[in-house]
């Protein structure tokens, strides 16, 4: 009925000896997902996050009602409405179009010292610019959202 312990000795070493195969395997396989884990982990010690989330737990309830009466106080309501709106509005624009306007704007930027030297720009000169479909249809989208501060907008 009973095992005789010489047996049961041989069941725990040939199990130990099955798991240490199964690490090394693993170590084998994942050796630099481990390492780059492991480099993740060192950095966040570093960096103080963990004593910072050490903290942060252990005083949950007087972090917790902290927070509360930040996020109470008008300017932060207002300042969480208007990134919401922000996010409500880069999530709707295509991504396409937000690059492109990026790369145009920095553009501009980068050549805005050398465009001093032409001059003042004449009436002449902005109304032959106008005539120009892509100015045109960036003055009509900056009016549309000029009009949007004072009178709400119609989908279409």
């Amino acid at each position: 009925m009973s095992k005789m312990i010489e047996e049961i000795e041989s069941n725990v070493q040939e199990e130990t000896q099955d798991e240490s195969l199964d690490l090394a395997t693993l170590l084998a396989k994942h050796g630099e997902e481990i390492d780059a884990f492991l480099d993740l982990v060192k950095a966040a010690q570093e960096s103080g996050i963990f004593t910072f989330l050490k903290a942060l737990f252990e005083n949950k309830g007087e972090s917790m009602s902290e927070i509360s009466n930040e996020l109470v106080k008008p300017q932060n309501i207002r300042f969480v409405r208007n990134l919401m709106s922000i996010y409500t509005l880069l999530s709707n624009i295509d991504p396409d179009t937000v690059r492109k306007f990026m790369l145009n704007l920095a553009n501009s930027v980068d050549k805005s010292p050398s465009m001093k030297d032409k001059g003042p720009m004449g009436l002449m000169a902005l109304r032959s610019n106008m005539k120009d479909p892509d100015v045109t249809v960036g003055f009509r989208v900056l009016f549309e959202v000029a009009k949007g501060f004072t009178k709400p907008s119609k989908k279409d």
